[in-house]
């Protein structure tokens, strides 16, 4: 198994025990995320740490299984399916994924997720108040 392969496999343990800390050690500090396509990226581990407790307030992720990868130098792509319950709607979903992964230095630097954007929807969000503005 390649070293980049070691750190995706590091990085679905992570995301599966919700270690957040784990998760992001293996990203470089200018990760570039994309959730889906055509959305603005998630730049830095900053930003990607408010996305993770975001995500994971309305998402349980219960499995991300990988049934094919290509790997050519420090590029990655990856086809699976995730196992995700959705809080929310109160449904478990069956999500067939591919992703584009690039490393630098062994860690995760960008990263583009390719799905049926219609299984998994963005939570709503609830406009704000005069009590949650205060």
């Amino acid at each position: 198994m390649s070293n980049n392969m070691q750190a995706l496999r590091a990085l679905m343990a992570a995301s599966k025990v919700k270690d957040n800390d784990a998760f992001l050690a293996l990203m470089t500090d200018d990760i570039e995320y994309y959730w889906y396509m055509h959305a603005r990226p998630i730049i830095g581990k900053t930003t990607m740490r408010k996305f993770l407790i975001n995500y994971q307030a309305n998402f349980e992720q219960r499995d991300w299984t990988i049934t094919h990868a290509l790997e050519s130098g420090d590029m990655m792509m990856v086809e699976g399916v995730e196992q995700i319950y959705d809080r929310s709607r109160a449904e478990l979903i069956n999500n067939p994924f591919m992703q584009a992964i690039e490393f630098k230095d062994g860690k995760i630097c960008k990263m583009r997720d390719y799905y049926d954007a219609s299984k998994v929807q963005a939570p709503v969000r609830k406009p704000a108040t005069a009590e949650s503005a205060a």
